[in-house]
């Protein structure tokens, strides 16, 4: 593995990991969850040390205001992240051989969103996997973490950004009018109704902060699927083990996950 900077589309640096496989399987990007990091707490790592030395080109970059990023995270949005996996995909096409019919995708959380939306720009990957992602359509009556976005829409619209606490960090950070935006008028379903690929997903029947629910809402997204597979893990909440110490969950998680993308190597 070795990490380097890639240049943005805004002028700025993004810090990717880059596992480098060998030069002859698929291509693997992953994206981290909201206020996470490239690595998701060893998680992604893991996940690309194991797939790079089965092969892929694994990348992972950390998102604007997230992890190593020197941007402020008002910079960052559903938008930004996806120019910032165009940034990649395009330093991996240029710098890498890869198997250009396996083209792979993964999405923790707000992750999942984001691979969804560029799916959209490039219907040719081929397997995705969603691990407790929200997809669903939003509207100003919704909540977003806890905090109603009809209010946060209004402080964007004010001031071209809002007052956001975040529950997990327990601090109040600034976020962009582009990332509200985002939430309200980007249709991340659409994108998975043509998608002819292989789906994993993975979600926890006791995740509070992610509708459950909403794995199967994506599985019927994924109507014309060559194979799709919904993992519900009966005891597993929102962290897949990391918030309560569940380690199985945590092993499953990963387990499912690298046995799906490695399948057929």
């Amino acid at each position: 593995m070795k990490e380097i900077l890639i240049p943005s589309k805004r002028g700025t640096d993004i810090p990717v990991s880059v596992y480098e496989g060998n030069g002859k399987g698929p291509l693997l990007l992953m994206a981290h969850s909201f206020r996470s990091q490239k690595e998701e707490d060893g998680r992604y790592s893991y996940i690309g040390e194991k797939l790079s030395a089965q092969g892929l080109l694994c990348i992972a970059p950390d998102f604007a205001g997230n992890g190593s990023s020197k941007e402020a995270f008002v910079n960052y949005s559903l938008s930004s992240c996806i120019d910032d996996l165009e940034s990649c995909y395009a330093y991996a096409k240029k710098n890498y051989k890869f198997d250009e019919d396996r083209r792979y995708l993964l999405g923790y959380s707000m992750g999942g969103r984001i691979i969804s939306l560029f799916l959209e720009r490039h219907p040719e990957f081929s397997k995705l996997v969603f691990w407790a992602s929200l997809l669903e359509t939003m509207d100003e009556d919704d909540q977003f973490l806890e905090q109603d976005l009809s209010q946060l829409k209004k402080q964007c619209d004010e001031k071209g950004y809002c007052d956001f606490y975040d529950i997990f960090e327990k601090e109040t950070i600034q976020m962009s009018k582009q990332l509200i935006d985002d939430l309200l008028y980007e249709d991340a379903l659409s994108p998975l109704n043509d998608f002819k690929g292989e789906a994993l997903i993975v979600q926890g029947e006791k995740d509070i902060t992610i509708d459950p629910q909403n794995g199967k809402i994506i599985a019927s997204a994924l109507c014309k699927a060559k194979e799709k597979k919904l993992v519900f893990m009966k005891n597993a909440d929102h962290g897949f083990g990391l918030w309560d110490g569940r380690k199985r969950d945590n092993e499953r998680l990963l387990e499912e996950t690298i046995r799906f993308l490695s399948k057929s190597l």
